[in-house]
C-alpha cells in the first residue's frame, strides 16, 4: 500500500481532473479527482533541466506571475499524482490565494499530453542531433510562449545506419496576434530560425529540407502540416534525466 502523502503548509495541491468530472452533479458519477502534489524545489527556483518541458518526469514552473511573482513549484509526473475521492471537496472552496494562471494551467495540460503524444524518434537521430543540444536551447530560451517549433523527419520512424542521412523540415509558429502587432518578435523568429537550422545542419547525418519549413503565423499553418509534423521539444532529445 502506497505510503500518505506528506504535505506540508508551503505544498499546494492542485485538482487537475477535467472540470466536467470534478462538477459532475453525482458523486457515484465521478468519484475520484486527479492531484498534482507541488512543492517548492530545493534552492527555489526553476532549474534548466526541468523547464520548458525538458523533462517529461519533472516540470518546474511558476504557478501564478501575478500573485506569487518569485514562487517556483516542482512536481513529478508520476510520484506526485494521487486520486482521492470527490467527497473530499465537496464542503471546500478552491483557495482563493493558491491559483494556478492561464499560462501555468497551459504549461500542466501540454507536459501531462506530452507524456502520452511524445513521438518515439529513431536512436539514431536522437544521437545524432543531441550534440547540438545547447545549441538548440540557447536558440529557444528567450523566445518566450508565443512561438512553437515543429519538424517533419523523413524517414520519421527509421533507424537509419551511418553513412545514411535524416532530411529535418522546421516550422517556427508564431501566435498570429503577435505576428501581426510586433515586428520585434517576428524579426527574433527570423533570426533564431537562421540560428536553429545551422545548427540542425551541422549536426552529422542531418539535412535541412530547404524546400519546406518557415516562419509562419499561427493560422498560415495547416491542419496537414500540423498531422506531418512533430513538436520539438528536448523531452524528445534525451531517454535520461
Amino acid at each position: 500500500m502506497a505510503q500518505p502523502a506528506n504535505v506540508t503548509a508551503d505544498d499546494w495541491l492542485a485538482v487537475v481532473s477535467q472540470t466536467c468530472d470534478v462538477v459532475a452533479h453525482t458523486i457515484k458519477a465521478e468519484p475520484f479527482v486527479e492531484v498534482l502534489h507541488c512543492r517548492i524545489p530545493e534552492g527555489g527556483k526553476v532549474r534548466s533541466q526541468y523547464a520548458r518541458f525538458r523533462s517529461t518526469r519533472i516540470i518546474d514552473f511558476k504557478p501564478n506571475r501575478a500573485k506569487h511573482d518569485a514562487l517556483v513549484l516542482t512536481a513529478h509526473a508520476i510520484a506526485d499524482r494521487y486520486l482521492i475521492p470527490r467527497q473530499h471537496l465537496a464542503d471546500h472552496d478552491p483557495d482563493a490565494q493558491r491559483r494556478f494562471d492561464e499560462v501555468a494551467v497551459q504549461r500542466i495540460a501540454q507536459w501531462y499530453a506530452l507524456r502520452s503524444s511524445r513521438p518515439a524518434w529513431p536512436d539514431s537521430l536522437v544521437a545524432r542531433v543531441g550534440v547540438a543540444k545547447e545549441q538548440f536551447e540557447a536558440v529557444i530560451t528567450g523566445l518566450g510562449d508565443d512561438l512553437e517549433v515543429r519538424v517533419a523527419i523523413n524517414p520519421r520512424d527509421e533507424e537509419l545506419a551511418p553513412g545514411s542521412t535524416y532530411k529535418v523540415a522546421v516550422w517556427f509558429i508564431v501566435d498570429a496576434a503577435v505576428w501581426e502587432a510586433d515586428a520585434d518578435v517576428r524579426n527574433a523568429a527570423v533570426v533564431a530560425y537562421g540560428k536553429f537550422t545551422a545548427a540542425l545542419g551541422s549536426c552529422d547525418g542531418v539535412v535541412v529540407d530547404s524546400d519546406h519549413g518557415d516562419v509562419v503565423p499561427g493560422d498560415a499553418f495547416t491542419w496537414q502540416q500540423m498531422a506531418m509534423t512533430d513538436e520539438w521539444n528536448f523531452a524528445n532529445l534525451s531517454h535520461v534525466e
